[in-house]
């Protein structure tokens, strides 16, 4: 069986009405918390301004955007300008994952939203498609990237990838191709064309100095976005670059995809299953603040802890590695990847939000002295999970060890959320935007807009609150 071609002759038959409204709902959740996610990181994370400084050169140097349809000037930059389809895909992509703030497909460890949302706004203002395009696109996506994770059979961090933004990539190239009415041979092409465009190492978690980590997505996007319009105008690619030897899969993995993950495509739909973030930080980092807050609640202070070592499942060593930046972090997003930053800040301050990995944070003498007293035990491959305390008031001989379980820390689940149970984010995000009120409540809209409003009106809307 050609993999692809199977996946994507099912996924293209698919509009809005054909799907079931849990998963048109779950999508309009995703929807509102990437984009409000993006808007914070506009002025959140300083390492996404020169992707916008690019973005807006490529308008300069063409005069407006590219593609038929496109509006006089170019298309929208979430941090303010105008580019190139291509150039917003770059600018506002570097937004997604910037302040780790957007949903997560737990069973996989990825970000499945993070590179579709600013591919189909780019191509959404820039072609004219309304909300209800963006929503059916957004909802095949996210289900093959998920499914691509399940796939695997190997960590592709054993051959030296980092793979959830380039899973993200081939699910936001299927999303484009949804969106603009591709056929089954360029949707096949703009997935393979995607892969030659785009990848990234695992290098990237030992490297506390680069911006990666960060905006990653911008790369994914842009890479997804030009395959796109690529395949429109005729670009050939390899005929199964999902399933075939020398594939996505089987270039991360060295194995072939496992297919009963694409049981019931068509059906069944991941998105329903993502987790809406409750802290800004990596979701493998939330055990670890929940047991803080645990500890909090019994009364237990920084003086009470002599040291802790934790036991972790991969691929949550890499929040310890390398282990004097975790412990003093020298970005926000090194913090938000770190757990003896997020236990220390949060017994010390209580659950972050989006100030707790500022810079004044960060050089918190309290916080920086308790992360320097903890370390990593041990990866195991089973779990469970867990922290063995070192009491400060007692010697180890005499009992001064304690071990808890890291306890299930809160997981709001897309089917079974509403916009309510996100007011509270979207309005946080927004506020550190500089959009307020308005703006908060333009994303809230998200949950009864009509399908039919054009993505180009709702963006006016949303960057003039």
């Amino acid at each position: 069986m050609n993999l692809t071609r199977h996946l994507a002759e099912t996924y293209l038959r698919l509009g809005l009405s054909s799907l079931p409204i849990v998963v048109t709902q779950a999508t309009r959740l995703s929807l509102a918390d990437g984009i409000a996610a993006m808007l914070a990181a506009t002025r959140a994370e300083p390492a996404t301004e020169p992707f916008a400084k690019i973005a807006r050169q490529y308008c300069e140097q063409t005069g407006s955007g590219s593609g038929s349809g496109s509006r006089a000037g170019g298309v929208t930059l979430l941090a303010g300008g105008r580019s190139t389809p291509s150039g917003a895909a770059l600018a506002n992509g570097a937004l997604s994952h910037a302040i780790d703030y957007e949903d997560t497909f737990d069973p996989a460890g990825l970000h499945p939203n993070a590179v579709a949302i600013p591919v189909l706004l780019a191509l959404a203002e820039a072609e004219g498609k309304s909300l209800g395009d963006l929503l059916a696109a957004l909802a095949v996506g996210c289900d093959l990237t998920c499914r691509l994770g399940l796939s695997l059979t190997a960590d592709p961090a054993s051959l030296g990838w980092y793979h959830p933004p380039m899973l993200g990539a081939a699910g936001a190239a299927l999303a484009g191709a949804h969106l603009l009415g591709l056929d089954l041979e360029d949707t096949v092409a703009a997935l393979s064309l995607t892969q030659t465009r785009f990848s990234l190492t695992d290098a990237l978690k030992r490297s506390p100095a680069s911006d990666l980590r960060a905006v990653r997505d911008g790369l994914a996007a842009q890479a997804a976005l030009d395959a796109v319009l690529l395949a429109r105008a005729g670009v050939v690619g390899t005929d199964d670059p999902l399933g075939e030897t020398g594939g996505l899969v089987q270039l991360i993995t060295g194995d072939a995809p496992n297919e009963l993950a694409f049981d019931g495509i068509g059906r069944r739909f991941s998105g329903t299953l993502v987790t809406l973030k409750t802290w800004p930080c990596c979701r493998g980092t939330h055990g670890a603040i929940q047991l803080a807050l645990n500890l909090r609640g019994q009364g237990v202070k920084p003086r009470d802890i002599a040291g802790m070592r934790f036991t972790i499942m991969p691929p949550d060593d890499m929040l310890f590695t390398p282990l004097a930046d975790r412990q003093a972090p020298s970005t926000a997003i090194g913090a938000k990847f770190s757990i003896p930053y997020c236990f220390a800040y949060t017994l010390i301050h209580g659950a972050p939000g989006l100030a707790a990995f500022d810079r004044p944070a960060r050089q918190d003498d309290a916080v920086l002295d308790l992360a320097a007293r903890i370390t990593m035990a041990a990866v195991s491959p089973t779990g469970p999970a867990r922290a063995e305390i070192h009491q400060a008031n007692l010697p180890a001989e005499l009992g001064g060890l304690t071990e808890e379980m890291l306890p299930e820390p809160p997981c709001l689940i897309a089917e079974e959320a509403s916009f309510a149970d996100i007011e509270a984010k979207l309005h946080e995000c927004a506020e550190v935007a500089g959009g307020g009120e308005d703006m908060a409540q333009c994303l809230m809209n998200l949950e009864t807009a009509d399908p039919d409003t054009p993505v180009a009106t709702w963006l006016d809307q949303l960057l003039a609150s």
